[in-house]
């Protein structure tokens, strides 16, 4: 896996940059509930459901901008990447373990963004290990 290291160094930054735009266009759910829910999902908008569409919205948007922060500020790569892989991973589940409703066909886009976003993660951190930044520490005493 070592051998395929330089590839993993030089896609992460633009894989990510386009990914993490890509996640965090679900902000749209945030700022434009019904409609995201209605032409994106392709589900129903109900407004008793607003406040949970909107939270989810804010905290995908957030992962997508943290993702592409990731791409340009290489301290920050393994834990937003970890993190990203386990978020997306639980996704994608949720998607596969869900196929035989109706309701997922609205996150079929998403689903191959985030299985995308796992395989990457996975051969990057084979490929070129896991490096964790050092942590500053203030100095103690008086």
């Amino acid at each position: 896996m070592k051998q395929l290291a330089p590839f993993f160094e030089r896609a992460f930054r633009p894989f990510f940059l386009v990914t993490g735009a890509g996640t965090a266009l679900v902000g749209l759910y945030a700022f434009h509930p019904a409609w995201a829910m209605e032409n994106v999902a392709k589900l129903p908008y109900l407004r008793e459901y607003t406040i949970i569409i909107q939270h989810w919205g804010i905290m995908v948007m957030l992962m997508g901008l943290f993702m592409m922060a990731m791409a340009v500020i290489p301290a920050w790569r393994t834990p937003i990447a970890l993190y990203s892989a386990i978020e997306k991973a639980f996704m994608v589940w949720l998607v596969l373990s869900n196929l035989q409703h109706s309701f997922t066909q609205g996150f079929l886009v998403p689903l191959a963004l985030d299985a995308t976003v796992v395989l990457f993660t996975i051969g990057y951190f084979a490929a070129c290990g896991i490096q964790w930044p050092a942590l500053e520490r203030a100095p103690r005493g008086g």
